[in-house]
């Protein structure tokens, strides 16, 4: 039943991503196209200012842009009308949240993968010289690689964690008559239990190593084994809050249902 799930929330996504996808990937094309003709034809400046603006706004909202829609998507199709018939299905309700996430991560690394399409379509060869992509080779070769894998591991997982938390949000609201009010107010709380709750956990790795304080200091920057291991345990912490507001949800929707 997962496997249907999930081809329904993909289906539901694409139809409403892929399009803006498309049209971003156009503004791209267009962009560097236009950035071509304008050293040739001056005329051609104005018009492109303000494709190159849109192309910027397009870089920076496209992940911002999937993040809501995902948010939203889950809103209206367990809480909302669509709830009648999603929460009727013979499915587990863990199975529904399941979904949701697993589409919704999967989207959101589609959007930064366009990201860097959209760069490679509207920027390559136009801004950037092959000096400067040498460059950038060169400075990652210098980044220990434990500490790029994390780091990257790291922005999933906070995004995934931030997804999961507005998820058990949405799911403690719907329980109240005003769904919307009470569902920021719960993300409020639960955001909040999130920073003391990681502090907390970490607080005895930070007495007990003495080495966390030169870190702090500043003149130990370049002990990436000191920084690898705490990108690490912060990964486990987050790792064990998207556990819990996983089954918050969970337990949210099978206690109690306030469907509009």
């Amino acid at each position: 039943m997962l496997t249907k799930l999930l081809k329904y929330d993909f289906k539901s996504l694409s139809k409403a991503l892929l399009p803006i996808y498309g049209i971003s990937l156009l503004l791209a094309l267009f962009t560097r196209i236009f950035n071509m003709l304008v050293d040739k034809f001056p005329i051609f400046s104005v018009p492109n200012g303000f494709i190159s603006v849109a192309f910027v706004i397009a870089l920076i909202v496209l992940p911002i842009l999937t993040f809501i829609f995902t948010i939203l998507k889950f809103y209206q199709n367990l809480v909302k009308d669509e709830g009648y018939l999603m929460h009727t299905i013979p499915v587990s309700k863990s199975n529904l949240i399941l979904s949701k996430a697993i589409s919704a991560s999967v989207y959101l690394m589609i959007s930064v993968v366009m990201v860097f399409l959209l760069l490679l379509v509207g920027v390559y060869g136009v801004w950037f010289d092959n000096k400067a992509i040498n460059t950038l080779i060169k400075v990652l070769g210098y980044i220990d690689k434990t500490f790029f894998m994390l780091m990257i591991l790291s922005i999933f997982i906070g995004v995934l964690l931030n997804q999961i938390m507005i998820y058990a949000s949405i799911a403690l609201g719907q329980k109240h008559n005003n769904k919307i009010i009470y569902s920021i107010i719960y993300g409020f709380v639960l955001y909040n239990v999130t920073q003391i709750g990681s502090v907390i956990l970490m607080l005895p790795f930070m007495l007990f190593d003495s080495n966390y304080q030169k870190y702090i200091q500043a003149s130990n920057i370049s002990d990436f084994g000191l920084i690898n291991g705490f990108l690490g345990l912060s990964l486990i912490i987050s790792v064990l809050f998207i556990i819990a507001y996983y089954f918050l949800a969970v337990w949210a929707f099978n206690k109690k249902l306030n469907l509009e």
